[in-house]
């Protein structure tokens, strides 16, 4: 028990004694008190503290910016004779993939705008064909032939993506 004693009465003269020598280190100002400056350096300090909360909140809370929707004219530009027939096709898929071919969740409709014309094809044939199975999409491309797909999928593939 005395050893710990010792030790610990040792450790607190060492502490002190470092201490000691630390306060000679620092320089001794004889400077004068100045409430106005360490009031600045306060307010200075306030300031800061400020934009730093700011930027904080800022970080953590980030403005979300509206996106503006602008009328436009119509979807797709129908110059063509097979935009216009693919045009007259779509009006009965926008039940299920939207106007703009966005596609819906709930009806588990894939976004289909924008799409590649031959990529459409080929899927709307394989699934005409029952390589491809879609019982909902069934009913719906049965009566289309070759050349109603392919003006389809001119018309979806002019959708905005």
């Amino acid at each position: 028990m005395t050893r710990l004693v010792t030790f610990c009465v040792v450790l607190v003269a060492l502490i002190i004694a470092i201490n000691f020598s630390n306060y000679k280190k620092f320089p001794v100002s004889n400077e004068q008190f100045s409430f106005e400056k360490q009031e600045k350096i306060y307010k200075a300090h306030i300031v800061e503290m400020k934009e730093l909360e700011e930027m904080r909140l800022a970080a953590l809370h980030p403005v979300k910016v509206e996106e503006v929707v602008v009328p436009a004219g119509p979807l797709v530009v129908l110059d063509t004779p097979q935009l216009v027939h693919g045009s007259k096709l779509y009006k009965a898929c926008v039940v299920c993939h939207g106007k703009r071919g966005q596609g819906k969740k709930s009806q588990k409709a894939p976004r289909i705008g924008g799409q590649m014309a031959w990529y459409l094809t080929k899927q709307l044939s394989a699934m005409k064909s029952g390589v491809r199975v879609n019982k909902a999409m069934l009913p719906y491309i049965k009566k289309l032939g070759t050349k109603d797909f392919q003006d389809l999928s001119a018309y979806i593939s002019k959708l905005p993506w």
